[in-house]
């Protein structure tokens, strides 16, 4: 027992447990020392957080690097709407971290999840101007940026696929998209088969691609051209199947003429063109007669004038453009008894004629041109009837007409015809002669103020019409119960004339009482012409639509009505009153959708502006060009069934695309 009165076993506890405190002490003070170490750090950290770079993670996806040196990123500071893309909208980011591959130096990867698939294959990033992504010591990342490449994920989209006729054989294809490719293919079926490629097109570049060749066919039938796919510039490809036709008909018309080869003098003889046929119909027929009479439609009656050969060609034609020509040589002889007129022209103002009688009448008119030329106005053709069998020597001379004329009938004589026919007896004359207008208006004359007056023991007028009218000249007709001397007269009234007759009255009047009768005289007169007719189209083919604009002129001096007669062949489709002021122009348009089945010429007034031709049935199948197939639209019912099951059909596509945006949403 020692004296301190303690035992040796507590001495030792109580040394053993003072050699362990030290140890305590220090183990307490180290996450002190490393949080205190850990602040210092983070409070010499200064450097800001860099740029990595981006990669392409799929078709929505870009991932993004982002590195510090000196600590970490605080990954609460990125945010969706802290990034900017130069194409395309960021939907939601996550964020990973990385290990660098140097030392003290770590980063995060960003995903950046795009709402939808972008059109663009070089895709930059960059931050908003508000945006701020810090580390643990509150460095900003800079304002910079990075940029992905292959992010182009959307197919070329088809705007338009078509197939142009040049000629018969020859076709302009273009194809347009919404932008440019690297690759085409369009396939070629019928009667030979071929694959036409983008190294055959031209290219042309807008707000579209737009790419175009021509391209001729080898052989004549029908042909189907498919466009069966596209690849842009990156590789996107997208396959369409728009089909279009192209007939190619290298074979003209065959023309069949039916008509005499042999003729009379005076004979009017028929040539017909009705035969002709052509797979595609005949879109139109002309006649030429000699060197310049043109004649139009399937059938024509002439007469020739003089004896000799004379061609009568025709030439037909078919809807796409394929001519053909036959030319009948036919033999003129003047031996027919009673049927010779033979008309020789010594000069422009004198003409010898030789006529054998038929009894009927007979039309006097050289093979060309008109028959006289006189210095204000031409006699065209004369026709007239003499004896059967008699021989008759005619003269006919055009001289200017002599005051004599004027003062005896008070018309102004613009052109004279002196007929000589000897002794022999003629009736029933029929006169087809021409005045310029130019002529009528220095006499201030309207066209229906021209008489034809024979001399027949004083001037008598005879009955005179209007029987055409051109840019310069008025045509007219006239009958005469004989011949002789023939004057053209001009009735001109004047405000003056009228001013001298209305004191005439008003001096010789007497006291007689006043009437309440209202006397209302018309001055002037109208001359309206179609000087212009279009039609736009104006190839068609039955059920098409066209605009039909047509300009009228009123040359007169008095405003006046105009029939305006749109017809396809000789079936009128629709009429319009056009009232025309006096000097001046008026446009009328029709839109007019072209009758079924029907074929032929479109006129304005007998005046040609378009072409219908017959229509094709259906939709040709590739495999089968030779059979059609129904066009699906052409089922579709008008009116308000039609607009009912439109909207019903528009509301189901709509839903649709709800729903399946929907499933997509929810991953199903």
């Amino acid at each position: 027992m020692s004296n301190t009165g303690h035992s040796p076993e507590a001495s030792s506890s109580f040394g053993s447990q003072r050699r362990w405190l030290p140890l305590l002490a220090l183990l307490l003070l180290i996450p002190l020392l490393t949080a205190v170490a850990a602040g210092t750090a983070a409070a010499e950290d200064t450097e800001p957080p860099e740029w990595g770079n981006a990669t392409r993670g799929n078709a929505t996806t870009i991932e993004v690097t982002l590195y510090d040196d000196a600590g970490s990123l605080d990954a609460s500071t990125i945010q969706a709407n802290d990034f900017a893309l130069t194409a395309g909208r960021v939907g939601n980011v996550s964020v990973a971290s990385i290990n660098a591959s140097g030392a003290n130096r770590s980063g995060v990867r960003v995903s950046l999840l795009l709402e939808k698939k972008v059109d663009t294959d070089n895709v930059t990033v960059s931050l908003r101007d508000a945006a701020s992504i810090t580390d643990e010591a509150g460095n900003e990342l800079p304002h910079d940026s990075v940029t992905v490449t292959g992010m182009d994920a959307v197919v070329p989209k088809y705007r338009d696929f078509n197939v142009t006729r040049v000629n018969s054989s020859t076709a302009e294809v273009t194809v347009e998209t919404h932008e440019p490719l690297s690759q085409l293919r369009v396939s070629v079926g019928g009667p030979s088969l071929d694959e036409l490629n983008i190294s055959e097109f031209s290219e042309r570049t807008d707000n579209s691609a737009t790419y175009t060749r021509e391209y001729t066919f080898p052989e004549e039938g029908e042909y189907s051209l498919l466009l069966m796919s596209v690849t842009d510039e990156n590789g996107n490809e997208n396959s369409f199947g728009r089909q279009r036709t192209f007939l190619y008909d290298g074979s003209a018309p065959n023309v069949s003429v039916a008509g005499p080869e042999n003729a009379t003098v005076g004979e009017s003889v028929t040539f017909s063109a009705a035969g002709t046929t052509d797979d595609q119909g005949v879109d139109w027929v002309r006649w030429q007669v000699g060197s310049d009479t043109i004649l139009t439609g399937e059938n024509i009656t002439v007469a020739f004038a003089s004896p000799g050969s004379h061609e009568v060609a025709v030439t037909a034609a078919d809807p796409l453009g394929n001519t053909k020509t036959v030319t009948r040589v036919v033999s003129v002889t003047g031996t027919r008894t009673g049927g010779n007129v033979t008309v020789r022209q010594v000069n422009a103002t004198v003409a010898n004629v030789s006529v054998n009688g038929t009894g009927q009448s007979q039309r006097i008119q050289p093979p060309e041109g008109a028959l006289l030329s006189g210095q204000n106005g031409t006699l065209e053709r004369l026709a007239v009837t003499f004896p059967r069998n008699e021989s008759v020597a005619l003269t006919i001379r055009a001289r200017q007409p002599t005051q004599s004329f004027a003062t005896a009938t008070g018309h102004t004589g613009v052109s004279r015809f002196d007929i000589d026919h000897g002794s022999v007896p003629a009736e029933d004359a029929t006169f087809t002669f021409t005045v310029d207008r130019d002529t009528l208006a220095a006499v201030d004359a309207e066209p229906g103020a021209v008489t034809l007056f024979r001399d027949a023991d004083g001037w008598t007028p005879l009955a005179t019409e209007i029987a055409g009218r051109s840019e310069s000249h008025i045509v007219y007709r006239a009958e005469s119960p004989g011949l002789s001397t023939f004057v053209v007269g001009v009735e001109r009234t004047t405000a003056e004339d009228a001013g001298t007759a209305a004191t005439t009255e008003s001096e010789t009047s007497t006291a007689e009482p006043e009437t309440t009768e209202t006397k209302t005289e018309t001055t002037g007169e109208p001359d309206i012409v179609v000087t212009n007719a279009t039609a736009v189209p104006s190839m068609l083919r039955p059920g098409d639509r066209t605009v039909i604009t047509v300009e009228l002129e009123n040359r007169g001096t008095a405003s006046g009505d105009h029939n305006v007669i749109v017809a396809l062949n000789a079936s009128i489709l629709t009429t319009r009153t056009v009232t025309v002021p006096a000097g001046e122009t008026r446009t009328t348009e029709f839109a007019r959708a072209v009758p079924e089945n029907t074929a032929g010429d479109l006129t304005v007034d007998g005046q040609r502006v378009g072409n219908v031709t017959a229509a094709g049935g259906g939709l040709p199948i590739p495999a089968l060009p030779s059979v059609g197939v129904p066009n699906p639209l052409s089922l579709w019912p008008d009116g308000i069934v039609g607009t009912v099951l439109g909207g019903l059909l528009g509301v189901g596509i709509g839903l649709y695309s709800v729903l399946k945006a929907l499933a997509i949403y929810l991953g199903y």
